[in-house]
């Protein structure tokens, strides 16, 4: 298998890479600057918005670990995801996108997404809406092959790959038995490398729980 992955040198993007070369998975990493930590990735310079069709014609998969930044216009959250259906309408190839615990629901009852919250952090709130408006030009879409993968509500940053976590699929934050919303990148990132090696979960939005 060969996959792209956006964002390779990012906070999610390089744990996603690492795991799949260790997997022995062919990866061809698109990042704007910097150069790669690994030696083994086939390293393209260019932002998601650059990229074209024919970069990721030879990629199996795309997994895009894309984040606007919080000083970045929120907008471009949405745009990204319009980005997401030029690249891959009418292919076979399987998208496997980081979206956003705040555009799930906050529970079962599905009566008020994450990002209208009160609770919600501010300063995520207009980035959380664009990033369910591109879910929901996605979900339009009837020839390609998609997988939108959300994290819990603490994206721990610091946290250990367990292998120990839930994938839930009915568009609401998990809680763990403690009662917490959080998910370790290294789980979030398997659970993407193990949705692209399964190819599972297509036309669905997802959310990973480490329990």
């Amino acid at each position: 298998m060969r996959i792209a992955v956006i964002g390779s040198s990012g906070k999610l993007g390089s744990v996603v890479t690492k795991q799949a070369l260790d997997r022995g998975i062919e990866v061809k990493g698109f990042q704007r600057s910097a150069d790669t930590p690994d030696e083994r990735v086939e390293l393209v310079r260019k932002s998601l918005f650059d990229v074209t069709r024919e970069d990721i014609s030879d990629c199996d998969v795309l997994i895009s670990a894309f984040g606007s930044g919080f000083r970045a216009d929120p907008a471009i959250n949405h745009q990204a995801f319009l980005k997401y259906i030029e690249l891959n309408e009418g292919l076979d190839r399987h998208l496997i996108a980081i979206g956003g615990a705040g555009s799930l629901y906050t529970d079962e009852t599905h009566t008020l997404l994450s990002y209208e919250a009160p609770e919600h952090p501010e300063f995520l709130r207009e980035i959380s809406r664009n990033i369910k408006l591109g879910i929901d030009e996605l979900k339009k879409t009837t020839n390609i092959k998609w997988t939108v993968v959300c994290p819990s509500a603490f994206f721990d940053e610091s946290g250990s790959l367990t292998g120990n976590y839930v994938i839930g699929t009915e568009g609401h934050l998990l809680y763990n038995s403690a009662g917490k919303s959080r998910v370790t990148y290294p789980d979030l990132a398997d659970a993407m490398l193990k949705i692209a090696l399964e190819d599972t979960y297509q036309k669905q939005v997802v959310t990973v729980l480490t329990v």
